[in-house]
């Protein structure tokens, strides 16, 4: 119970701290100090764990990837291949509502961190035409990037989710379907409900023919980083910035974009303190688990006597809370909670799939500590509250059809 707390106070001074607009990156590292010092973890070791975290492969790459991604971003804004991108589906496809959600679920179709950064451009431009608000915008642009996570195999996590539940990939999606459903229904309800359908500047009606050629002549440079990604026979874990060099390359090439320009992008328009929360991100996780934050949690938790279901909810919740990470939701909590809920074999039904599936998800979406969300909050400078009050809703959506699947099937 004292480790469930801590932890909580520590959660509570990140929230108290964001409110009052501190950089996340700084916040996550004093928490990272607190959760050392509240779980007796050496100060040598904590000053390593920092240190170790910091220089990091796994930090500099994910650095290195979220400064690329907003670099193309840049690159397409100023070539107007963005704006033709954004134009040519608006013609195509007459609701702006739908475009504005379609962009961002496009591209999270690629498993990339920091990837809601490759469609923020995007979805504020067709956010802009529709009047939406930037909580508005933030929120679409993170929670439709997101949608594909508990189901598509592409990603890491889900991959990693069915190994633990002992599911194949197929039948992971096939139980975990309703979670990407309700989470589509809730941020149509939460995000697009009240937009116009068309904004008042939206481009003139011209043929489809035309809109599918410029449609073509502007977003080859994002289908190229997703075959890319999907196809260079390298080490998976450079193929992203891999994909994202030389994609910048080839556009300034074609483009004819002078290197000055690239050095007035990099100087002058990626937003820095968004780097920094990628390595405060990862010095804090490093922290819990080195110190055993997480697992004194969760073992609180089922010492507590709580009911099962909500102790299997719980511990990957909070995991995925803490952390920021989705990933971590499903590998820290399911092999606390898989021996309580599995059946003989080592099999878990359908039931428990889709609520552990819901916990971790919701865990890892709901944290202020998540990249994607810290990220496209700084991009588009929107209010804690505003974003979170449309979260919370849609999160509540998706964890009561959960309990109403886990409820009527057991």
């Amino acid at each position: 119970m004292i480790s469930l707390l801590k932890l909580i106070l520590v959660f509570a001074g990140i929230v108290i701290l964001l409110g009052r607009k501190w950089n996340l990156g700084l916040v996550l590292l004093l928490a990272s100090i607190a959760v050392g010092f509240l779980f007796s973890h050496p100060i040598p070791q904590l000053a390593r764990d920092v240190l170790l975290a910091t220089v990091d492969l796994l930090t500099l790459r994910l650095a290195l990837a979220v400064v690329l991604i907003m670099t193309l971003g840049e690159l397409l804004r100023q070539t107007a291949s963005l704006k033709g991108m954004v134009e040519a589906l608006q013609a195509l496809i007459p609701n702006g509502r739908i475009v504005i959600a379609a962009l961002p679920a496009l591209v999270g179709l690629l498993p990339m961190v920091g990837g809601a950064m490759f469609s923020a451009p995007m979805v504020d431009e067709v956010g802009d035409r529709l009047g939406a608000d930037q909580g508005r915008k933030t929120f679409i642009n993170y929670w439709f990037r997101h949608l594909w996570e508990p189901v598509f195999p592409l990603y890491p996590s889900m991959m990693l989710a069915a190994a633990l539940l002992n599911l194949t990939t197929v039948q992971m999606t096939k139980a975990a379907w309703p979670v990407t459903a309700s989470a589509a229904v809730g941020g149509s309800l939460f995000g697009l409900v009240g937009l116009r359908r068309n904004g008042g500047d939206d481009p003139p009606q011209v043929p489809h023919a035309q809109s599918l050629r410029t449609l073509a002549t502007s977003i080859w440079p994002v289908v190229l980083v997703i075959i890319l990604s999907l196809t260079l026979p390298v080490d998976e874990r450079l193929t992203l910035v891999l994909s994202l060099l030389v994609t910048i390359g080839l556009m300034m090439a074609i483009e004819r974009i002078p290197p000055r320009d690239l050095g007035t992008i990099l100087r002058e328009r990626i937003p820095w303190k968004s780097v920094v929360v990628i390595f405060g991100v990862l010095i804090f996780r490093r922290v819990l688990d080195k110190s055993g934050a997480v697992v004194a949690v969760s073992d609180a938790l089922m010492d507590l006597h709580i009911p099962l279901a909500i102790v299997a909810f719980g511990v990957p919740f909070i995991a995925g809370l803490l952390t920021g990470l989705i990933a971590a939701g499903f590998s820290i909590g399911f092999p606390v909670i898989l021996p309580l809920v599995a059946a003989d074999g080592g099999a878990v039904t359908r039931e428990w799939t889709v609520w552990l599936m819901a916990s971790g998800f919701l865990g890892g979406m709901l944290s202020p500590a998540h990249l994607c969300l810290s990220l496209t909050r700084v991009y588009f400078k929107a209010e804690w509250e505003s974003i979170y009050r449309r979260i919370v809703l849609a999160a509540a959506l998706v964890a009561v059809t959960a309990a109403l699947i886990t409820i009527m099937r057991t």
